[in-house]
């Protein structure tokens, strides 16, 4: 009888502890916040992030890094929408 208390006591206290690893391996959330877009732009023929960039005086590349998350900018392509103003809320 001693032997199935014990073992009981292993698998709940086992179990608990899963649970709390499981738990706080929850993802974060995104720590810079969510992008909103107030203007878009339509990537044309020969267009680099670099010279979208250079078009716009309002826009450097870290902000524009954080309004296009998503952006990798060595394979953007004729048509892809990119957002051009904004804020990180």
């Amino acid at each position: 009888m001693a032997k199935f208390v014990s073992l009981g006591l292993a698998l709940l206290l086992s179990f608990l502890l899963a649970t709390i690893f499981f738990a706080e391996a929850r993802p974060t959330p995104n720590v810079a916040g969510q992008p909103i877009c107030t203007i878009i732009h339509g990537v044309e023929q020969g267009e680099t992030c670099t010279s979208i960039i250079a078009q716009r005086s309002n826009l450097d590349t870290p902000h524009f890094l954080q309004i296009n998350p998503n952006i990798n900018c060595e394979h953007i392509f004729v048509g892809q929408w990119v957002c051009v103003d904004g804020k990180v809320v």
